[in-house]
C-alpha cells in the first residue's frame, strides 16, 4: 500500500448529499482515540477551528470537540427551508466524552432573527454520550431567536462547578416549543442544570439528577403556555417554574418552587427527600396527589394560593409554614381527601401569617398530627376531658365525633364548649351514648351539669353543614 493511499484511509466519507443529521464525533486522531479523523464523523476533536463546513481538519483544532463548528454548519445549511421557517440539521453526538472549556453558542447563521427556526440535539444514550464542561458562564446557549428546542439522549456534567448553568435558553419567540427528553446529570454547575425562560409548551421527560442541581423553567408573561414534566428523578434542591397557564409535574423528589404566578399545577407520583412545595408567587388551583410530600413544612406559602387539594398522600412533618412571617398571606380553600403523617407529627400548621379561608376535609386518620384545625381538647368542668375531631368537614357538610372520657362536672353550672370550626347553618346531635344531656347549635355544645360526682364518658355525634 502507498503512502498515499495509506493517508488517504484515514478520510472519511464526506457529508452524504440530503443525509438527515450531522455526526459529531468524540473521537479523533488529533486525541489518540481513532486512527481516522473524527473516527468518520463530520466534525469532531480533529476538526479545523472555525470550520464552516464538514471534514475540514486542523490544526489548528476545534476548542469545542467539533460541537461548535457542527452547530455553526447547521445553522447556515437548513435540513428544510420555507416560509414558516428553517429546520436546521439535526446534530447527533455519538458514544464517548466530549470535553470542552470554551462557551458553545448554537446561532441562527446569517438568517433574519423575524425567521423561524427549528433545532434538535440527541447524543446515543445518556449512559454512552457525555458532555463534560470545566469552563465559566453557560456552557451551551441557544440563541433567543431559536423557537423550537428539542434536547435528548445525553450527560451533561460540570465536575468543577464552575459553570453558570449546562444549556441555556432565553427565547424571544412567543409560540416557542420545547421538548427535553433522558438527560442525565452526575456532577452540576454553581447554579441551574438548565435554565429555560419565556417558554410557551414545554415537555420534560426522564431528567436525573443525582445530585443539587434542577431546573429553572419559566413561561411568557402572558401566562399562557404549558408545563409536562413527568417521570423525573431528582435529588438534591430544588427546580423552579412560573408563568404557566397549567404545570403538571409527577415523579418528583426534590422541592418545587413556584417564582412566578401558575395559574392550575398538579402535582402527582412524588416521594421522599424534600418534594414539597414552595410557593413564592400566587397559584389559583393545586392539586396534589398520591405521594409522599416531603420537607418540613412540607408547604411553603409565601403567596397568596386560592384552592390546594390533597389527595391521598402522606407527609413527614408539619403540613404548612411560611419563610417570609413579614406579610400575611391567604390559602382560600385547603381541601384535603386522604392524609396521613407517619411521624405523627404534633403541628399542623407552623405560619401566624398564613390564614385558611375555608377547609374541607375527609379521610384524615386520627393521629394523623397530634392537634388540627378540626380538633380541639377541653377540659371538664370538675375532671375528665371532652375532645372535639370534625372527622368530615365540607362545605355542604361536617360531622363532629365528641369524645367524653371520665367527664365530671358536680356543680350547677352548665358548660359551653365551641367546636374548633364552626357548623354553616345547621346542626343536630345524631348520636349520644355519654349518659349526659347534651345541645347544640351551629357554634358548639353545652353540657346540661349533671350536679354530681359521677364520672361519664362516651361520644357525641353531631352532623350537619
Amino acid at each position: 500500500m502507498s503512502m498515499l493511499h495509506a493517508y488517504h484511509s484515514k478520510i472519511p466519507y464526506r457529508l452524504v448529499k440530503g443525509k438527515p443529521f450531522v455526526v459529531v464525533s468524540a473521537k479523533g486522531i488529533s486525541n489518540g482515540l481513532s486512527d481516522t479523523f473524527n473516527d468518520g464523523a463530520d466534525f469532531g476533536p480533529d476538526t479545523l477551528l472555525n470550520a464552516t463546513a464538514p471534514n475540514q481538519y486542523g490544526p489548528p483544532y476545534t476548542q469545542t470537540v467539533g460541537i461548535q463548528e457542527a452547530m455553526n454548519y447547521s445553522a447556515t445549511s437548513p435540513l428544510f427551508a420555507s416560509d414558516p421557517g428553517h429546520l436546521f440539521y439535526p446534530i447527533r453526538l455519538l458514544a464517548g466524552n466530549f470535553e470542552f472549556s470554551t462557551p458553545v453558542t448554537y446561532g441562527i447563521g446569517n438568517y433574519s432573527p423575524s425567521d423561524v427556526f427549528t433545532i434538535d440535539i440527541s447524543g446515543s444514550g445518556i449512559q454512552s454520550t457525555v458532555i463534560t464542561y470545566t469552563g465559566t458562564g453557560n456552557a451551551i446557549t441557544i440563541h433567543p431567536s431559536i423557537g423550537e428546542v428539542a434536547l435528548r439522549g445525553f450527560t451533561i456534567n460540570n465536575p468543577n462547578g464552575t459553570a453558570n448553568t449546562m444549556i441555556y435558553w432565553d427565547t424571544t419567540v412567543t409560540f416557542n416549543q420545547l421538548v427535553v427528553k433522558d438527560i442525565n446529570n452526575g456532577q452540576g454547575p454553581s447554579s441551574y442544570l438548565m435554565y429555560f425562560n419565556n417558554v410557551f409548551n414545554a415537555t420534560i421527560k426522564d431528567v436525573v439528577t443525582p445530585t443539587n442541581y434542577g431546573i429553572y423553567i419559566n413561561g411568557n408573561s402572558n401566562n399562557s403556555g404549558f408545563l409536562y414534566m413527568h417521570n423525573q428523578i431528582w435529588g438534591g434542591t430544588q427546580t423552579e417554574i412560573g408563568q404557566f397557564v397549567f404545570a403538571d409535574i409527577s415523579g418528583l423528589n426534590q422541592r418545587l418552587v413556584v417564582s412566578n404566578p401558575v395559574s392550575v399545577l398538579k402535582l402527582s407520583n412524588f416521594i421522599g427527600g424534600d418534594a414539597g412545595i414552595t410557593f413564592n408567587a400566587p397559584v389559583d388551583t393545586v392539586l396534589i396527589e398520591n405521594g409522599a410530600l416531603g420537607g418540613n413544612p412540607s408547604l411553603i406559602v409565601n403567596a397568596n394560593v386560592d384552592y390546594i387539594k390533597i389527595m391521598s398522600c402522606i407527609v413527614s412533618g408539619v403540613l404548612i409554614g411560611s419563610t417570609n412571617t413579614s406579610q400575611n398571606y391567604t390559602v382560600g380553600v385547603l381541601s384535603i381527601d386522604g392524609l396521613y403523617n407517619f411521624y405523627i407529627h404534633d403541628a399542623f400548621s407552623n405560619a401566624s401569617n398564613v390564614k385558611i379561608n375555608a377547609y374541607d376535609f375527609r379521610n384524615i386518620p386520627s393521629g394523623t398530627y397530634t392537634s388540627m384545625p378540626t380538633q380541639s381538647t377541653t377540659n371538664g368542668t370538675t375532671a375528665g376531658t371532652v375532645s372535639m375531631n370534625a372527622v368530615e368537614f365540607r362545605a355542604e357538610y361536617k360531622k363532629y365525633v365528641i369524645t367524653f372520657s371520665g367527664y365530671e362536672n358536680n356543680t350547677t353550672t352548665n358548660q359551653t364548649i365551641n367546636y374548633p370550626l364552626p357548623f354553616s347553618s345547621y346542626a343536630v346531635i345524631t348520636g349520644n351514648n355519654t349518659g349526659l344531656t347534651v345541645s347544640t347549635t351551629t357554634s358548639g355544645i353545652t353540657i346540661t351539669a349533671p350536679n354530681s360526682t359521677a364520672t361519664f364518658s362516651g361520644i357525641v355525634i353531631v352532623e350537619g353543614y
